[in-house]
């Protein structure tokens, strides 16, 4: 699998400063100039064998993510506010088993949801 940035850090072209881009078609006629092709040996010096390569990436993939991620966030936050009701209502009775309960399942959820989200939010962001 080759990157976009790879690719675009290629120098494919031989030209001097001020002389303007090949174009498609100039590249296709200087492919088919000879029975054998362009006599590139399948480098890239002419661009020939990039088209067989495959770009597997691209900014629609990095969108859809994040707005995945927005909703995992937003249901996060619902899961949170219910965590904290409960957490209230077991600290509502003033009993110390309760308020022992009521500080584990904070922990509980501190030790998991919010590892879970601190990853996921780190990984969306790695994405390119």
């Amino acid at each position: 699998m080759i990157k976009l940035k790879d690719i675009l850090s290629e120098n494919v072209w031989d030209r001097k400063f001020g002389e303007p881009l090949p174009t498609l078609a100039n590249v296709v006629k200087k492919h088919q100039m000879t029975e054998d092709g362009c006599g590139c040996n399948e480098t890239t010096s002419c661009g020939c064998s990039v088209k067989e390569e495959v770009v597997t990436e691209g900014p629609d993939d990095v969108r859809k993510a994040k707005k995945e991620l927005q909703m995992v966030m937003k249901a996060e936050s619902k899961l949170r506010d219910r965590m904290m009701k409960l957490e209230q209502i077991f600290l509502s009775d003033p009993r110390p088993e309760n308020t022992k309960l009521a500080k584990n399942i904070k922990k509980s959820y501190k030790d998991t949801v919010t590892k879970f989200m601190r990853e996921t939010i780190s990984f969306v962001k790695k994405m390119k």
